[in-house]
């Protein structure tokens, strides 16, 4: 094991050089949140960024901590999946001579492969002296409900590039003489998505690589689904029905497939972080009788699982991943008036058209009790009968920031 650690934290043996383009909304919550005492975990898609996070994360403390006082573990290696995390901590404070009261900080990836890892996390925080920054996509903000780390942790979930990350991973300077440019490049960032790999090769295997971990990897290894067929069978219907809520009666009926099945894979697609939901705004009894509404968890996703989407249901799916970054929101829909989302006493609708008619702002001007409302268009701005209209672009960079997540963002209050 010592060779092996040695191996996963170089900065112990030598200079360390700072990993990737920086995430700093990521990083300035992550330093918030460690500066508590308690478990950071980080989780979100996988190869959303999360262990390139913690090494930039990494190179931050290394600026004002001992090196040997740090340590990273991958749980997915088969060597650590044989060893308790005491045998590891113990291994590791060994190799520098640590005495149990000398903090440390250690950063555990992919935690979830770790047996028991709730427990052990609890066991090894309450004996003090470390600071605990643990990572996995699989579920983890679900998981994180166990009762051994109640009051323990903090939760902060790693999204897709936003809008001004992909300006910065893809190189694009715009300045404010030139902020014409943003309708193209946000147009460009609607159809690309934010996965960080893929914003910078466009290779879809890459995609393709990302839903077979999620599907095979992380939902049909570790339940009770057997038929491979039938989870892409649920995501490629959920794909083609972007923007339109949908019941599992439907999912049932179209697929052939029986309702708990049905339900039961939309659950894991959900815990695995591969898609969101939202529910009807109104009463509890309303919200769960009522159709959901799902979205992709990057809207690259749609490049590879279905043909003719329409790109104004795309779009629809960015203003959901936008919004969803902050605020839990859901949609309106009384007879045959409905709106995009609802997020507290705002009201948005996604129209990515230059030109709107009277019936595209019908909905949402007989909207009551509504504080504000606002149209996210693909060009045009202003007020229009007290209709707040957004360019795309300018909505995508002001709603930008990633927030903490604690416990976990509850479906219904």
């Amino acid at each position: 094991m010592d060779e092996l650690l040695h191996a996963f934290n170089p900065w112990w043996d030598g200079t360390f050089a700072f990993p990737g383009i920086p995430r700093e909304p990521y990083l300035e919550l992550i330093d918030k949140l460690g500066s508590a005492p308690g478990v950071v975990f980080i989780t979100g898609l996988r190869r959303v960024g999360k262990t390139t996070l913690m090494h930039q994360y990494i190179h931050h403390l290394l600026k004002n901590i001992d090196p040997r006082r740090i340590l990273y573990v991958s749980l997915d290696n088969l060597i650590f999946q044989h060893h308790t995390l005491p045998e590891i901590i113990r291994e590791y404070r060994q190799i520098h001579d640590l005495k149990q009261r000398e903090g440390v900080h250690v950063f555990l990836d992919e935690v979830h492969y770790l047996k028991d890892f709730e427990l052990e996390l609890k066991n090894l925080y309450d004996l003090g002296g470390v600071n605990i920054y643990a990572s996995g996509s699989a579920s983890l903000d679900i998981t994180m409900r166990s009762p051994h780390l109640t009051g323990r942790q903090r939760i902060m979930r790693v999204h897709p590039l936003s809008f001004r990350e992909f300006l910065q991973f893809t190189d694009k300077q715009i300045s404010m003489a030139d902020q014409h440019l943003y309708e193209n490049a946000a147009l460009e960032y609607v159809k690309t998505g934010g996965l960080p790999e893929y914003v910078q090769t466009r290779d879809p295997n890459v995609l393709q690589s990302i839903i077979d971990s999620v599907l095979y990897r992380d939902i049909l290894a570790r339940s009770q689904i057997r038929n491979r067929e039938s989870l892409k069978s649920v995501l490629m219907m959920l794909a083609q029905s972007v923007s339109t809520s949908i019941s599992i009666s439907r999912f049932s009926r179209v697929l052939n497939m029986k309702s708990d099945t049905v339900r039961r894979i939309l659950d894991l697609f959900l815990e695995s972080n591969l898609v969101g939901v939202v529910e009807r705004h109104g009463k509890f009894s309303e919200r769960q009788l009522s159709p959901r509404k799902y979205y992709l968890a990057d809207t690259g996703f749609f490049s590879i699982l279905t043909e003719g989407i329409n790109l104004g249901a795309v779009v629809e799916n960015l203003v959901f991943l936008t919004l969803s970054r902050s605020v839990n929101p859901r949609y309106y829909r009384a007879h045959t008036r409905e709106v995009d989302f609802i997020c507290k006493k705002h009201a948005i609708e996604s129209k990515y058209k230059r030109i709107l008619s009277d019936d595209d702002l019908l909905n949402i001007v007989q909207l009551k009790g509504m504080e504000s409302r606002t149209i996210i268009t693909d060009s045009r701005k202003g007020n229009d009968q007290g209709i707040d209209l957004v360019p795309l672009w300018k909505f995508l960079l002001d709603n930008d920031r990633p927030s903490e997540i604690f416990p976990s963002p509850p479906l219904t209050p």
